[in-house]
């Protein structure tokens, strides 16, 4: 079974090289390879030509989900290191309101002793200026200083009862773990159903998998886009430059690709079922330069007017 190793070989690249360089490596040997432009009459170098461009593409293939693969959990550790750092400064910052409000409280308590003490010399001093003829008048020496007490009391009170901080749950410890906030799974392709592309340039754009039925791509330029197994289902594509374009099992059905330049694009496997190809451009004169190995063309519209059987 080939390795890694192996892939990077069958591309010509050093072991590492990013996608940008498999991509453009791929392209590179792909217009070197097709069988398309190898003379039929050379069989065994037309044989040689399908399976070394079998092997580009699964050597692209394997690398894409590979490189993909190994991008995920540097995101992931990006992410975690992130919600530790939040995590810190949310427990950092509950620290300090908590300090603040152990001063507040303790200064409060201070406060009210000082005023229970003052009370106190002050009712002893007035005990001791009323006195007559050895007898002794109290007179409200204790209920004055109780009355004049009560709004340190109730001070003291408000001091000693919990001060809510936070109504808010407390974020957990910086130990904790972190939660992972990132899917390791695919992200849904959106959904580009009759989405309006005209005139745009999509080259060696990657829209494999992509939904685009009804879409309108006229005169788009897709020239050396990578389109495997993507919905053109009754999509309009006349006018479009697909140079190049690979459309490995893709889905034309009913698709109007009238005056499309489709020259040595890879159409092996691709559902053509009532398409549009008149005026198509698939090479010159004498030699169609098109590769439909696989293709279903029943009922397609070929380029000189012909309704295919």
């Amino acid at each position: 079974m080939p390795t890694i190793h192996d892939y990077y070989r069958i591309l010509e690249l050093k072991y590492g090289s990013p996608m940008e360089e498999v991509n453009q490596a791929y392209k590179d040997l792909v217009f070197v390879w097709h069988p398309d432009r190898i003379p039929t009459e050379r069989e065994r170098l037309h044989e040689k030509a399908v399976v070394k461009l079998q092997q580009l593409n699964e050597a692209r293939d394997f690398l894409k989900a590979y490189l993909q693969k190994r991008s995920r959990p540097a995101a992931s550790q990006r992410t975690a290191q992130s919600t530790a750092r939040s995590t810190a400064s949310a427990a950092n910052r509950r620290t300090q309101t908590t300090a603040r409000t152990a001063v507040r409280t303790t200064t409060a308590r201070t406060a009210d002793r000082t005023a229970q003490t003052s009370t106190r010399q002050r009712a002893t001093a007035q005990a001791t200026a009323t006195r007559t003829g050895g007898r002794t008048t109290t007179r409200t020496s204790t209920q004055r200083p109780t009355q004049r007490s009560r709004p340190a009391a109730a001070a003291s009170y408000a001091t000693k009862s919990p001060v809510p901080t936070n109504n808010r749950p407390s974020p957990p410890p910086a130990s904790q773990p972190a939660v992972r906030t990132q899917s390791t799974r695919h992200p849904h392709l959106p959904d580009l159903s009759g989405v309006d592309l005209q005139g745009s340039d999509l080259q060696e754009k990657d829209l494999s998998g992509r939904n685009l039925s009804r879409a309108n791509l006229t005169k788009a330029n897709l020239k050396d886009a990578f389109l495997h197994k993507i919905d053109l289902s009754e999509a309009n594509l006349s006018q479009a430059n697909l140079t190049r374009a690979n459309l490995l099992q893709a889905n034309l059905k009913n698709a109007n690709l009238r005056g499309a330049n489709l020259t040595c694009a890879d159409f092996s496997g691709s559902d053509l079922r009532g398409a549009d190809l008149t005026g198509a451009s698939m090479g010159s004169s004498s030699r169609v330069m098109v590769k439909l190995t696989g293709a279903n063309l029943s009922g397609a519209i070929m380029p000189n007017g012909a309704v295919h059987p």
